[in-house]
């Protein structure tokens, strides 16, 4: 059997417009979904390629509804391949597997990269849920990925693409009520890291949307946006 998690050699690898539409597709997994993930985080114009295969394959899944086949069917499959020489036609029906299963997960995805990120590995009784968020909008090139933390109320902002202005880019948080609320202003580019404010933690579910709207320059958070956001994106619980 071959081993899945066996990275490409590099006369294997794909192109980037080939590695986003099947990250986007649901067709990576294992070591090659980690690295494609961080790549998006530190890439703009792979991230930018993702976000543009995700809004090409956004439409064709909201006609279809998810079917699941019954677990008989794979077995089935496999357990034929299994005493062949298809060793290819397995690692690739598995894949296959992956996709229909989770596709239009893009944004869980992105979770994954930050949860795989540089740090000390702590072992846990259970999973700790991360919200996430990719924000996109009308400003060309600009890529901006949020992840929060509850067990620490940190909230980390990665931001390329933004353009120079007399305004500074300010986050809020809209739940359900439709009212935003500041969480803050960011930096304009590279990564911001803030401490959600005690009152608006409870905000952060998966019915609630981040903003990005562009503030005059201020200490404090402002009471209310002073015009239209400029990038907007829904959060996802994992």
């Amino acid at each position: 059997m071959v081993d899945e998690t066996e990275p490409l050699k590099d006369d294997e690898a794909p192109d980037d417009e080939t590695l986003a539409a099947e990250l986007v597709l649901g067709l990576l997994d294992g070591d090659e979904k980690a690295a494609a993930l961080r790549k998006q985080l530190s890439d703009p114009v792979f991230a930018k390629a993702v976000d543009d295969w995700n809004r090409r394959v956004d439409p064709l899944y909201q006609e279809f509804q998810d079917v699941e086949p019954a677990a008989s069917v794979w077995d089935g499959i496999e357990s034929r391949l299994d005493g062949g020489t298809f060793d290819g036609t397995i690692v690739q029906l598995k894949r296959w597997r992956l996709g229909a299963i989770v596709s239009g997960a893009l944004a869980a995805c992105l979770a994954l990269a930050l949860i795989v990120g540089p740090g000390p590995f702590a072992p846990t009784s259970e999973p700790q849920s991360v919200a996430v968020a990719q924000l996109t909008g009308d400003i060309e090139g600009l890529v901006l990925a949020v992840s929060y933390d509850p067990q620490t109320a940190e909230m980390r902002v990665d931001v390329d693409g933004m353009p120079e202005t007399e305004t500074e880019p300010e986050l809020w948080i809209v739940d359900r009520d439709g009212v935003p609320r500041s969480l803050g202003q960011i930096g304009r580019d590279g990564i911001s890291q803030m401490t959600v404010p005690s009152d608006h933690r409870k905000l952060i579910n998966a019915a609630a949307t981040l903003q990005l709207s562009m503030e005059p320059p201020s200490e404090i958070p402002h009471a209310k946006p002073t015009g239209e956001p400029v990038a907007t994106g829904k959060i996802t619980i994992i």
